[in-house]
């Protein structure tokens, strides 16, 4: 007689199939999930509806088979690839570092004081800022500010070159050249009245991490097996079909990190005593390395949000389902719908900067990202909209919140609406 069945003994595993519906003979790895639902077939019983034949019921017909749940899996630095490629398909992988630099300031500019970055001079003003021109603020916060979204904002091709950020210490410019490997290596920094890390942007090579890029808009998508094994039993359940329709990731001071899944699946095997994933892949030995929520931010334009309470990041495929009349009672497919996405942020009303910036209907270029040792994940929206107008509610004596729930789209020049890149050490999802 077998031992009782248990979720901390599961074993599962995940492999991508070629063909719709396919079971891999192999390319499994192994899963770790805090939630993995109840992946696997459903099958309800339609009522007998017959009048005549007394008050006893007739036998139940089979209704058709359903398959999917939702899952909570954790973002960790290595297993959160497979379920990106589930949802957005194969990335674009390089290996190495790209090259970066700061620029650090002691004191806030004064008029006429200049940066240049990549070729181009930009300039210091008290007011009405024109090309190439920032304009100091208050403190020197708001100048880094100024600055970063002045650098990122750039049409300059010189300038474009490179990606602009600061921390929430907002006393230094951060560059990263956009190209992975040397190439960034000869991109020229300079400031008048502040601290340039070197002449130059350095550290770019290729080799050390890989850069994997996952962007939204794919025309096809991919699907996968999964299996659901229990060895008390022992029983094993393989699932095919398997397609990512949704994912929602939730940004707050403390907790787990995880990603909020909703899968849909053509159909499940009969269980097996045996598994049929063979030896699955298995990452660090099966160590979970989790991004840690305390690891997190949002960042507006290279910006982080001031005031952040939380924060949500979400995406849907909007698969079209085809339920199509078959024998079987299962779906033929689900097709890859119009693909949507937004964020939700929740500031304390400490200024009026993201009020005007909605009430002006000033797109944004939002990021959430979080880092671990030498890992680092990016979920950005790099066209992002926010409702003109927003609540402010006054409920209490407390301090007052306003939360901005806006959409992303298609940018104009990069032509996707969100773009994940996940760095670690994984050379390939394939």
């Amino acid at each position: 007689m077998g031992a009782r069945a248990r979720g901390a003994n599961v074993q599962a595993a995940l492999a991508f199939a070629s063909t719709y519906g396919a079971v891999p003979a192999s390319g499994f790895y192994q899963i770790e999930g805090a939630d993995l639902g109840d992946l696997g077939d459903k099958q309800g019983l339609i009522e007998d509806d017959l009048l005549g034949g007394g008050r006893e019921p007739n036998a139940p017909t089979d209704d058709v088979i359903s398959n999917g749940t939702n899952m909570t899996v954790p973002v960790d630095t290595r297993w959160i690839g497979l379920w990106l490629k589930l949802h957005f398909g194969a990335p674009q992988t390089t290996q190495g570092y790209a090259a970066v630099g700061s620029i650090t300031f002691a004191n806030n500019p004064t008029a006429d004081d200049t940066i240049t970055v990549g070729g181009q001079v930009f300039t210091y003003k008290a007011s009405a800022p024109a090309a190439n021109q920032i304009l100091i603020g208050a403190t020197l916060a708001d100048t880094v500010r100024n600055t970063v979204w002045a650098l990122n904002e750039s049409a300059v091709a010189g300038v474009a070159a490179a990606s602009y950020s600061t921390d929430r210490d907002y006393n230094a410019v951060s560059i990263e050249h956009k190209t992975i490997g040397t190439a960034g290596n000869s991109f020229a920094i300079a400031a008048s009245a502040a601290t340039a890390s070197g002449a130059t942007l350095s550290g770019g090579s290729a080799t050390g991490p890989y850069n994997h890029v996952f962007t939204s808009g794919a025309l096809s998508l991919p699907d996968a097996a999964i299996e659901i094994g229990h060895p008390e039993v022992p029983s094993y359940h393989m699932n095919y079909g398997v397609m990512g329709n949704t994912g929602s990731i939730a940004l707050q001071r403390s907790g787990l990190l995880n990603l909020v899944q909703a899968v849909i699946a053509q159909g499940e095997k009969a269980a097996s005593n045996t598994s049929a994933a063979g030896t699955p892949t298995v990452f660090n030995n099966g160590l979970v390395e989790r991004f840690a929520q305390a690891a997190g931010d949002i960042l507006d334009r290279g910006v982080p949000l001031a005031e952040l309470v939380s924060g949500e990041v979400s995406w849907s495929n909007n698969l079209d389902v085809a339920e199509n009349i078959r024998p079987d009672g299962r779906i033929d497919g689900a097709d890859p719908g119009k693909f949507s996405a937004g964020a939700r942020v929740t500031v304390r009303f400490k200024d009026r900067l993201y009020y005007d910036l909605a009430r002006a209907r000033k797109d944004l270029d939002l990021a959430a990202r979080w880092t671990r040792a030498g890992a680092s994940l990016k979920i950005r929206l790099p066209a992002f909209r926010l409702p003109a107008m927003v609540a402010k509610p006054l409920n209490g004596p407390g301090g007052i919140q306003q939360t901005y729930e806006g959409q992303g789209y298609k940018h104009p020049t990069l032509g996707r609406t969100m773009i994940i890149t996940l760095v670690n050490d994984v050379p390939n999802y394939n």
